[in-house]
């Protein structure tokens, strides 16, 4: 039985949550301001006098109504979903959850969960991303941590730049500059809530792993260990300039906009109903994390991520975050599935065809064909998934491998591979997003026993590496202890249950295919080659 309660904290003032025998919940916390829709956030700073009510979940990000309708469909399963809300300038908010006997200074370690959604959905008050019952498992596991889930601007919004709004004033990477000062806010606030503030461990999924790299090129700390969940910035480099310019003129043009002289044309901009704007920004237009910017976000290569310090890698990060966790799912290409605009049964000569165009080499792509035995009278749903496994290799797995092997710290390397069991066209396979539904043990009650017992180590294993300690052997390559956590598995041996193996293993399904074909084309070339198939090219 959940009870409002008053909660004081020493910056804040009264705040006002939801408590439960076990856990409080701090609800649309505002952690910076917006004076517009493209402001920069300014952080929210407290008044110790005044009254918070913190039991009803804030606004989100303006972003497409049916965001949480694609997310469910990925998983292939629903939650009751609570009444959902939108703004331009009030969605800057955070909910906090802690063990309910938390206090100043009592110094629990502190989770910051960035979620997915291809930059373009997501929100904090999605159910399959609350904190709630993570937070009970920490508890009851004797190692109580505090879950902070954050919203950030998507799409046009966060991430649409033009040399002309830089001009007037208006920075790149709105989103990447929400988490940051969301970030900064929790540092500044958090230890009040019972949180220690040099003991931060920030967790992405998928665009949020994304993200939580890209923080890495941050010269000020922002927090002390990272979990990257299926995305890195190697899945989604930040965009040149050019592709940029590319994106802003294609809106204005839709918008009717192109002939307005430059200052009349920003300030119509600005002011734009938000729906309208949102509309003019379809979905094959690519609205990501810009490079360069105040942020200086920089392209990193495959190979100057495994050369790390062996090499001129700069990432600030390496030298600020101490330890890193990072994983991926067997098939997260299954993501990526419903971008391809592709018929199936012209697929494989479509993918075939690329490859060429890509590697500059009709020998190179058939190096790749015959890895991935996609053969000219292969059925198209074979071939899209032997196709997507080659995504999934490159585009996921080997990420996880190169940061393993750069990280200047402990690197903690796992497989999730616990088949999605829900009806769906990808039963059978551990997809994209399926590990948000294990993590947060909010689908529990729709899983069978094996499957909760290896949700419930997942959500363990990344509590003790959040409290500092070592959930399973350390990955390192120097010594060749190439140590993994493997989560289920295809085979009836090997689903519901949990093993770290010594990499390479047959239990991690991960085959050597990828590793053969990067002896003879780099992965860089590989990866590129992936990015103008997606791209129709």
């Amino acid at each position: 039985m959940e009870t409002i309660t008053d909660f004081h904290h020493p910056s804040l003032g009264v705040v006002r949550a939801w408590t439960s025998p076990s856990t409080r919940q701090f609800l649309g916390l505002r952690y910076a301001t917006l004076t517009g829709k493209w402001a920069t956030p300014v952080i929210s700073e407290g008044d110790p006098n005044k009254v918070v009510d913190a039991t009803t979940l804030g606004p989100s990000v303006p972003s497409p109504s049916n965001g949480i309708d694609i997310e469910f469909s990925h998983i292939q399963r629903r939650l009751p979903v609570p009444e959902l809300r939108q703004s331009d300038t009030e969605c800057l908010n955070l909910n906090i959850t802690t063990p309910k006997d938390a206090s100043a200074g009592v110094n629990l370690p502190v989770i910051v969960f960035i979620h997915g959604g291809g930059f373009a959905i997501g929100a904090n008050s999605w159910p399959q991303y609350d904190f709630r019952r993570l937070v009970e498992l920490s508890i009851r596991d004797g190692l109580p941590v505090i879950g902070v889930n954050i919203n950030y601007r998507l799409g046009a919004l966060g991430f649409l730049t033009s040399n002309e709004l830089v001009s007037h004033g208006y920075k790149p990477n709105n989103g990447l500059h929400d988490q940051r000062a969301a970030l900064l806010w929790i540092k500044k606030h958090i230890s009040g809530f019972g949180g220690n503030p040099d003991d931060i461990t920030l967790v992405g999924e998928s665009a949020g792993g994304v993200s939580a790299t890209h923080h890495l090129q941050s010269e000020v700390p922002l927090f002390k260990r990272m979990v990257s969940m299926s995305g890195t910035n190697l899945l989604m480099q930040p965009l040149p300039g050019q592709v940029t310019e590319y994106t802003y003129k294609a809106i204005v043009d839709r918008l009717g906009l192109a002939s307005w002289p430059v200052t009349e044309r920003v300030n119509e901009l600005v002011k734009m109903d938000t729906e309208k704007l949102l509309q003019a920004s379809s979905p094959n237009l690519p609205l990501l994390p810009a490079a360069g910017g105040d942020l200086g976000l920089k392209p990193h290569t495959y190979a100057e991520i495994y050369q790390g310090s062996r090499g001129s890698l700069d990432i600030p990060g390496r030298k600020w975050c101490e330890e890193i966790m990072i994983g991926d799912c067997q098939m997260d290409a299954s993501i990526l599935s419903t971008m391809l605009n592709y018929e199936k049964d012209q697929i494989a000569s479509a993918f075939r065809e690329s490859l060429t165009r890509s590697l500059g080499s009709a020998d190179k792509a058939k190096e790749v064909l015959t890895a991935y035995t996609i053969t000219e009278d292969i059925p198209g749903e074979d071939a899209l998934k032997a196709i997507l496994q080659f995504a999934s290799d490159i585009s996921f797995f080997i990420p996880v491998l190169n940061y393993g092997h750069c990280w200047s710290g402990n690197a903690y390397i796992y497989c999730f591979n616990e088949p999605n069991s829900w009806d769906g066209p990808w039963k059978g396979y551990a997809t994209h997003i399926l590990d948000v539904s294990y993590l947060f043990q909010n689908y529990n009650e729709q899983l069978s026993e094996p499957q909760r017992a290896v949700a419930s180590q997942f959500g363990r294993d990344l509590v003790a590496f959040s409290s500092g300690r070592a959930p399973w052997p350390a990955f390192k390559y120097e010594t060749m202890d190439l140590y993994a956590r493997v989560y289920g598995g295809q085979g009836p041996d090997t689903s519901g249950k949990v093993a770290t193996v010594l990499a390479p293993h047959p239990r991690t399904e991960r085959t050597g295919i990828i590793s053969s074909l990067m002896q003879s084309i780099p992965a860089d070339d590989l990866s590129r080659a992936w990015g103008s198939f997606m791209a129709g090219h």
